[in-house]
């Protein structure tokens, strides 16, 4: 009698729909995606791998990380020896970059895939527990028919990523094999083998800052399972490990920046006699207690010991749900510009938040309004949209209490935020109605008080058309001036990107290489356009991890439109061909599998012509 998933399976093959409930979770997500990214079960798996230079590349950017995981990858080969087994390490990206198989695996029709230099992504090689566990980020295993392309069911593999100590996949453990009952107990070798690299990787990273270890109990300080935070010497938090973030479970380790904002004491306190080699009690701020110790490390050659707080990816992905409601200011510039806001507000003066546009002016007036009283009202008036006198004349009625009691909601007895935005453009009748009400407001000495802000584009010039006494009176406001800085000079740039990002979608993310590809574009608009951007790559890529490919492929098309690839170029009939194919390409929202369908080619020829 057929099993219940062999149906489902059955099913998928023949109808390319199954019942979800007949596959596991996981797997029967990832089947999903892999119908919505137009694969075809009884086709064939894209044969994606690098070129040799571009293998030799990637392996040179991830020598350090292919050094200290060869030794465990032997032991973990030792581990499960037998017969019929290979174990490999493959990048951030999903490419193999490391490989050890048996002699009876490599004569199987599986070693011919799975060798160093191929990419197994799951929009490229479907359902696999290499692609699994880059989209979950989770120790995945997949077994024969549970793989999405029909021609993968003789291999049964686990997969298990490695976090760097900034919550970043920066590669994955994997192992397979022909035989299905062993996977079992690889899991736990293999998830094991991943938690020890993650390890050496944070010790390697960090000889140069205090490596706390923590633990609950005190007899596991020596074990794998212990707890990592690295800290300066001013005690500013430079990285955690996975660990780190599953006993702490309830602190939002994404908001932190220092050790004294996570444990009870200060920093200096603590450090003391951990350095001299003692095991202390730590309590954290929902009082639990962990005994802790300094792990001596020998610094790197030619370190000097120089200050290096790196502050922590928000989210980190193994604490996604942590991700804070505050906007990112942790460029010094910006958060310079906020202390100054907030101290200037607290004092009653008036200032102007100057930048250019979509650098955040309104966001940062916001927080200011937020930071010192919340429950009063916010009052934005637009000086491009309130020169028309009779709209100006009914909110400043308002304001000023003189209003239909009616219908009014605030008055100048209410205290609160009075928000300026471009006060350089407001002019005539209008403009001596706010000079009123702002006089007024100034003025005021008991009662709640009032925080006046107006905002400026960067560079704009002076308004030369008010009369004399409006000139006074917005002088005042403009007397003490914050700056923002463009969005291209912000050194917080992976922070916002993962913050916006995580408010339209929090199920997307960022790999560090996408980061560095969204960086490149110019943004006249700052954070209005990379906010349209993420959006864009949130419609068009699967939920998980976003990639460089990605952002090249979903809007890096502006940039490239009427060019021919770097191979079709200088060849007339190649490059109408190759313009052809990233026409229809875009005309399918970057779906390779439609744009081949149209044009009549395969897969592999539309991917030969478009961004990498």
């Amino acid at each position: 009698m057929q099993s219940v998933f062999m149906k489902a399976r059955a099913s998928l093959e023949a109808k390319g729909v199954f019942a979800h409930g007949a596959v596991p979770e996981a797997i029967a997500d990832s089947w999903h995606r892999c119908l919505s990214s137009g694969l075809n079960p009884l086709g064939d798996p894209v044969n994606a791998v690098l070129s040799y230079q571009e293998l030799r590349e990637t392996r040179q950017r991830n020598e350090r990380l292919i050094a200290l995981v060869r030794p465990e990858l032997e032991l973990l080969s030792n581990q499960i020896a037998g017969t019929n087994y290979m174990t490999a390490l493959a990048d951030g990206d999903g490419v193999v970059l490391d490989a050890i198989m048996d002699s009876e695996f490599d004569a199987s029709e599986c070693s011919s895939s799975i060798r160093v230099g191929s990419i197994w992504r799951e929009d490229l090689r479907g359902t696999n527990a290499l692609g699994l566990a880059l989209h979950t980020g989770e120790t995945s295993m997949v077994t024969g028919g549970e793989h999405f392309f029909a021609k993968h069911g003789k291999v049964s593999c686990v997969s298990a990523p490695i976090f760097d100590s900034q919550g970043q996949i920066v590669g994955l453990l994997d192992a397979s094999s022909e035989v299905a009952a062993r996977q079992f107990h690889t899991q736990a070798l293999v998830s094991l083998a991943a938690t020890n690299i993650e390890n050496r990787l944070f010790v390697d990273e960090h000889r140069g800052d205090h490596i706390i270890q923590f633990h609950p109990r005190e007899e596991y300080l020596t074990t794998q399972s212990v707890g990592m935070i690295s800290a300066d010497d001013d005690g500013r938090i430079t990285g955690v490990n996975r660990r780190a973030g599953e006993i702490l479970q309830g602190l939002e380790l994404g908001t932190v920046n220092a050790f004294a904002d996570l444990f009870r004491g200060g920093f200096g306190a603590a450090l003391k006699p951990m350095a001299s080699g003692e095991v202390i009690r730590l309590v954290d701020w929902l009082n639990s207690t962990y005994f802790a110790r300094i792990r001596m490390t020998r610094r790197h050659s030619g370190a000097s010991g120089a200050k290096r707080a790196i502050a922590l990816s928000v989210p980190a992905v193994f604490s996604m749900t942590n991700v804070s409601d505050a906007p990112v200011f942790r460029d010094d510039q910006v958060h310079n510009s906020l202390r100054l806001a907030v101290r200037s507000a607290r004092l009653g003066s008036p200032f102007s938040i100057v930048g250019a546009p979509g650098t955040g002016r309104t966001t940062l007036a916001q927080t200011v309004h937020d930071e010192l009283h919340k429950d009063r009202p916010l009052i934005v008036v637009d000086c491009r949209t309130a020169n028309a006198l009779g709209e100006a004349e009914r909110l400043m009625a308002d304001i000023l209490g003189n209003g239909d009691s009616d219908a009014q909601t605030f008055s100048v007895r209410s205290g609160g935020t009075l928000l300026l935005e471009q006060l350089a453009l407001i002019h005539g009748g209008a403009a001596e109605k706010l000079a009123q009400v702002t006089n007024r407001l100034l003025q005021l000495k008991n009662g709640p008080g009032w925080v006046i802000i107006s905002t400026a584009d960067a560079g704009a010039a002076r308004q030369g058309d008010w009369p004399s006494h409006v000139k006074m009176a917005f002088s005042h406001l403009t007397q003490m001036a914050v700056h923002l800085p463009a969005l291209s000079d912000r050194t917080d740039f992976a922070q916002i990107a993962s913050f916006i990002l995580a408010g339209i979608s929090p199920g997307h993310r960022l790999s560090n290489t996408a980061l560095e590809a969204l960086k490149k574009f110019k943004r006249p608009q700052n954070l209005k356009d990379l906010t349209n951007q993420l959006r864009v790559l949130a419609v068009q890529c699967p939920v998980g991890v976003i990639r460089e490919e990605h952002v090249e492929r979903h809007l890096g098309q502006s940039e490239i439109d009427g060019q021919a690839c770097s191979r079709c170029n200088g060849n007339p009939a190649r490059e109408a061909k190759c313009q052809e194919i990233n026409r229809v390409f875009r005309q399918c929202n970057s779906n390779v599998a439609l744009a081949a369908r149209k044009l009549g080619v395969s897969r592999n020829t539309v991917y030969s012509h478009i961004p990498d």
